[in-house]
């Protein structure tokens, strides 16, 4: 299986192909950089390998919820590439994106990944590994930290920069984490798992279908500098 995937929800973006079975990855160092790096780098990841888009069996890319700039980026990137290509898309919820990165780096079975969304809110969800995948636990959420729960886990590895952000507020369940890791973010190779699985149960989607997960209206967005 070969599968291209890509991350730019978050602060750091990345790149990564899976080609019979290896996996390389780059990274884009900072947001202002993934509108112009995010294609030549994806190009030079192909090259490097021998493959050409039509090679692969399918386009994976972070759907967020993340950085707005950044999903927008990453959704018309893939749109993009499925419409001139035809290889299936694969969107990927970025949260668990960063609980399976937590397993692959950790050995973390269970995570509570919370981002923050600004505007005084975090993006945030559960999840518990089975069977390698990482699973939500409930639903993804948008919500002021103080309704941030681990409700649902025994035990979890908390991530994210809701915790770093919120430090004050989310003390309590920080505390009980068997560790935090508030840099955490996901990476284009952790996109692969999720991604496989999908391709293998027919559930890829087409370029009209390959949309951003939000969690948050458009209309909402304010125009403040650095906000993504």
């Amino acid at each position: 299986m070969n599968l291209l995937a890509f991350e730019t929800s978050s602060h750091t973006g990345s790149v990564a192909l899976l080609a019979d079975g290896v996996v390389q990855q780059a990274e884009i160092p900072t947001p202002r950089e993934q509108a112009a790096r995010l294609v030549p780098l994806l190009v030079k990841l192909l090259a490097d390998s021998g493959l050409t888009f039509r090679d692969l069996d399918g386009i994976a890319f972070g759907q967020g919820p993340g950085s707005f700039t950044g999903l927008r980026i990453a959704a018309a990137v893939a749109q993009g590439l499925g419409l001139a290509t035809g290889v299936p898309l694969l969107p990927v919820s970025s949260l668990a994106a960063t609980a399976q990165g937590l397993w692959r780096r950790h050995g973390a079975t269970g995570a509570l990944v919370c981002v923050d969304a600004r505007m005084g809110e975090c993006y945030w969800a559960a999840f518990e590994m089975r069977r390698k995948l990482a699973h939500v636990v409930g639903a993804e959420c948008l919500t002021p930290p103080e309704e941030v729960t681990s409700v649902g886990l025994t035990s979890w590895t908390a991530a994210g920069s809701g915790f770093e952000t919120y430090f004050d507020v989310l003390g309590a369940v920080r505390e009980q984490a068997e560790a935090v890791y508030p840099r955490a973010h996901p990476l284009a190779a952790d996109l692969f798992p999720q991604a496989a699985a999908d391709l293998a149960a027919g559930h890829d989607r087409v370029p009209e279908q390959a949309n951003p997960a939000y969690l948050r209206s458009e209309t909402a967005w304010k125009p403040a500098s650095g906000s993504g």
